[in-house]
């Protein structure tokens, strides 16, 4: 029987993550919607666990009922799976009919989520009393029985939950992945009806020994057991919510995460029955066992600095590595409520008669109690405590269980006066501190060059929310948000550059933007684009997190410029794809940049259903833009999204934004061309050509340049890939390849000149684009290779590179955004040093920028006046040096570069970037 019932878990896990994955696609992803299905699930399990304590005594052969139940989760547990995604359009269009009434919306999407799961999730919660029943029958006393099925069970989650995320769906996809956890619960039950049989034979020979009278009164036990399901749930939230300050938080790590808490559980459960079977009061030692719950946890916390030790800097992605950070903080823990739990239930049955409704009362206290951990934790403890403060009052409510416990028990006087002294001490000393002092200086760890000060941290309902700022002669710079630790999106030149050109360029071939909607707010620039642009009259912002769209006031500081505050703009906290589902509109312009897709829940908005759901939101010649971030997938998994997009758009095409960050666009059958003179209109009112400007988009031939892969190359380079789809996410993997690599692959992509012939011949750019800023855009294809080459990751530090590139650039063209980049300044620099009061702009690190200004405007003479004052300080000496001995010899005064250069040159040092800065210099101008 524990062998059929680890089974019987396996599956259990495996339908449970499935469902929930595909229950994503009906309800949303929204914490809201994702709490709801929860909610609906734990209340099947709730029933189930009721049905059991009230009938389960009465059904006449346990093993035949459990065989029924299995076959029943088997055949609803495929349909929910098949039948949720297809159960969308018709739930959004009940959605949509109470679209201006949320809690009617939301109680709808409770019904129908209840009466979904309702089937399967009451029969699971049936089973555990269940098979109770049929092992105590065996003469096997009830504690050790449901020890060693509770155990079992759940290390059969184990594997179902781990399985699932890194073997199956990978392999099998998710309805294969659905069928095969079918067939576990068909073995299981036909292996359930053969122990039937065998037990009807052998039914007159067993020797059952005559129950005890039930014991009146005792410890709580049903309240105990509801408080520890509340406290390792929640607990079971934080750490997740801790830990993804540590990993990479990609499904596979909250599955390993899950799988260690099981792991715990199911160790915990085994060892009680061990204990139950050796002494039959082993429940007097449940108080102090909470008692160690307690310090455990707090131990556990305190201890964890120590338990990285070995991971440096990096993030573990791997199974391996993830499991081994979680297991010294979640599994002890966990271990001792699954023995708790097994102890608390031989207690309880101790004051009852009947196995099976003991074993139901007990399930059913547990599972309210984990219902409502799981929910308080993402609704009330972390928004309103934060991590630390809630893993400490989760250690505190252990205690209070073992208090609660020790007043109507008899413990062991020693072992309970030892736990109590180990709890205490735990919460005395509990490390108040360590997340702002240690945890959370991690996720900045990668960024100490060049952020000042961490000005905002926000535990929200989804995530962990850290707004870094950089801060240039005491005027903020750019921003940077993290979200659990992950650089989600930042506003500095270079990464406006691609976030902005997602509005620019599609708005720029389009007759006339009214209506936009963008997917992900992040840190709100593609939003501020969006309100630039004067056209258009409607803005729909969608975002899943409310507290990252609050924290766009810390960035926008003025309401004049806040672009949520324009009367133009409409914020939707919702799940992306969700509201493209219930939205009647159309839009001349959907943009989108989520989080990267191999980001847990993030998948299912790069698939093809989710592009086809696009297509249909826009207005006939409407066009849809899109963020593909191939530095962050494998080479396969990036060909994979462009197969799902290119087979939704017919005239698909790809885009340069920066370095990496490329961009996909696709139309609903756009004509053009667009007059020149329409195409050029951004760049004619001043606001928004000083942006431009800044970015590197000084002329509008320029957007030309940005042009990489048509739709007939793309289809042909995709033609043997498989399409991202929902029914298999696991196409989706993370860079294997180093950037110098994906660089290499990318080549025939990325190569201007192959870029310029591309745009020449493409039906896509003939079709929009003005003919004569076609022929005007392709002396731009090499220079923009030279801007892209700023995005982070790809930037070289050689003076060398910087100053052969800054040498071509000033001889061919006029353009004043590649000098500022290419010497380290830019267009944000150049205003905070215009503005300063005179006495920071003295300063030398505020001289170099202007020397790098007047580079930029040419002006040589005005620049080497400026460097000669940036050389005074340390920090500023050696770059405005060289860059002195530079500009000297292109006004041809080689004569006094070389006085200089034997007078100051040794201050440059013997760093190999100085000498290679030398030997190139002496290539270059005999210096």
């Amino acid at each position: 029987l524990p062998f059929v019932f680890f089974l019987s878990g396996a599956a259990a896990l495996a339908f449970e993550a499935l469902w929930f994955r595909q229950a994503r696609l009906a309800f949303g992803s929204s914490v809201w919607a994702s709490s709801l299905v929860l909610a609906a699930f734990m209340a099947g399990l709730g029933l189930g666990n009721g049905l059991a304590a009230r009938f389960g005594d009465r059904l006449r052969s346990p093993l035949r009922s459990f065989a029924l139940l299995e076959v029943l989760i088997a055949v609803s547990g495929v349909a929910l799976v098949e039948g949720l995604p297809r159960l969308a359009p018709g739930l959004a269009s009940g959605l949509r009919a109470v679209s201006d009434q949320p809690a009617l919306g939301n109680a709808l999407r409770l019904g129908v989520a209840f009466a979904l799961l309702v089937l399967p999730s009451t029969a699971m919660g049936l089973t555990l009393p269940l098979l109770v029943r049929a092992l105590t029958a065996s003469d096997l006393g009830f504690g050790v029985a449901l020890g060693r099925l509770y155990g079992w069970n759940t290390l059969g989650g184990v594997v179902g939950a781990i399985g699932v995320e890194t073997l199956a769906i990978g392999n099998l996809g998710v309805r294969g992945t659905a069928i095969a956890a079918a067939a576990l619960d068909g073995v299981a039950a036909a292996a359930a009806l053969a122990l039937a049989r065998r037990a009807a034979g052998a039914a007159s020979s067993v020797r059952r020994t005559p129950s005890a009278a039930p014991i009146r009164g005792g410890p709580p036990w049903r309240l105990a057991v509801f408080l520890a399901g509340f406290a390792l749930l929640a607990l079971e939230v934080c750490w997740f919510r801790f830990l993804s300050l540590y990993v990479v938080t990609h499904t596979e790590a909250f599955a390993c995460m899950l799988g260690v808490v099981l792991a715990g559980i199911a160790v915990g459960g085994l060892a009680a029955a061990r204990a139950l079977s050796w002494r039959a009061d082993a429940p007097r030692i449940a108080a102090p066992l909470a008692l160690l719950a307690s310090a455990l946890c707090g131990l556990g916390y305190a201890a964890f600095p120590t338990a990285t030790l070995w991971l440096g800097e990096a993030r573990p992605a791997r199974v391996g590595e993830i499991l081994a950070l979680a297991a010294p903080l979640m599994l002890p823990v966990s271990m001792a409520s699954g023995a708790f739990f097994v102890l608390a239930g031989a207690g309880l049955r101790a004051a009852r008669s009947r196995d099976a409704a003991t074993a139901g009362a007990l399930t059913l206290a547990n599972t309210a109690g984990a219902a409502l951990g799981a929910l308080g934790a993402g609704f009330v403890l972390l928004p309103t405590l934060g991590i630390e403060r809630s893993l400490f009052a989760l250690g505190a409510l252990y205690a209070a269980i073992g208090a609660l416990l020790a007043r109507r028990q008899q413990s062991p006087r020693g072992v309970l006066a030892a736990c109590a002294a180990l709890a205490a001490t735990g919460l005395v000393l509990f490390p108040f501190g360590d997340m702002r002092d240690r945890h959370l200086r991690r996720p900045l760890a990668g960024y100490e060059r060049v952020t000042q000060d961490a000005i905002t941290v926000r535990e929200g309902l989804n995530e962990t929310l850290l707004l870094l700022e950089t801060r240039f002669l005491g005027e903020p710079y750019y921003q940077r948000l993290l979200t659990n630790s992950f650089s989600m999106s930042a506003n500095d030149v270079q990464s406006r550059r691609y976030m902005e050109l997602f509005v620019h360029l599609p708005v720029a071939v389009h007759p006339r933007v009214e209506r936009a909607l963008l997917i992900s707010y992040g840190i709100g620039t593609t939003a501020r684009a969006l309100v630039a642009t004067p056209d258009i009259a409607h803005i729909d912002v969608v975002d899943i997190s409310r507290d990252i769209l609050e924290l766009s006031d810390r960035v926008f500081v003025s309401p004049a410029v806040h672009p949520l505050r324009d009367p133009r703009v409409r914020v939707h906290v919702e799940d992306g794809r969700h509201f493209l589902q219930l939205a009647s509109d159309r839009y001349d312009l959907i943009t989108g940049e989520p989080p990267p897709p191999m980001l847990a829940g993030v998948v299912n908005l790069y698939t093809r259903e989710y592009f086809a759901l696009l297509r249909e939101r826009l207005s006939p010649g409407g066009i849809a833009t899109y963020w593909l971030p191939i530095f962050q997938l494998s080479d396969r998994a990036a060909l994979s999204i462009v197969r799902a997009f290119c087979d939704v758009f017919e005239d698909c095409s790809l885009w340069r934004g920066m370095g990496f960050n490329l961009m996909l666009m696709g139309t609903r059958d756009a004509r053009g061309p667009v007059p020149a003179q329409r195409f050029r209109r951004p760049w004619r009112t001043p606001e928004l050509r000083r942006e431009l400007e800044t970015l590197g988009l000084e002329l509008p031939e320029q957007l030309g340049a940005h042009f990489l892969v048509g739709a007939e190359d793309l289809r042909a380079r995709v033609r043997d890939v498989p399409a991202l789809v929902d029914d298999w996410p696991k196409r989706i993997r993370a860079p294997s390849r180093s950037i110098e690599a994906q660089s290499a692959l990318y080549a025939d992509w990325l190569t201007p000149q192959r870029a310029r012939e591309r745009f020449v011949r493409d039906e896509l750019i003939r079709r929009l684009w003005p003919p004569e800023l076609v022929a005007a855009a392709l002396p731009y294809f090499e220079l923009q290779r030279l801007l892209d080459s700023f995005s982070e990751g790809i930037r070289s530090d050689r003076w060398s590179e910087r100053l052969g590139d800054l040498r071509a650039v000033l001889a061919g063209s006029g353009l004043r955004a590649p000098v500022l980049w290419l010497l380290g300044s830019d267009g944000d620099a150049q205003r905070i040093v215009a503005r300063a009061p005179q006495a920071l702009r003295r300063e030398p690190r505020a001289q170099l920028h202007i020397a790098i200004g007047h580079l930029a405007e040419r002006r040589p003479l005005e620049a080497l006046e400026a460097l000669a004052r940036a050389e005074r300080a340390p920090e500023t000496q050696e770059w405005a040096l060289a860059l002195r001995l530079f500009t000297l010899c292109t006004l041809d005064r080689c004569d006094e570069a070389r006085r200089l250069a034997a007078e100051r040159g040794p201050a440059l040092g013997d760093h190999p970037r100085v000498r290679d800065y030398w030997e190139w210099m002496r290539y270059a101008f005999g210096l």
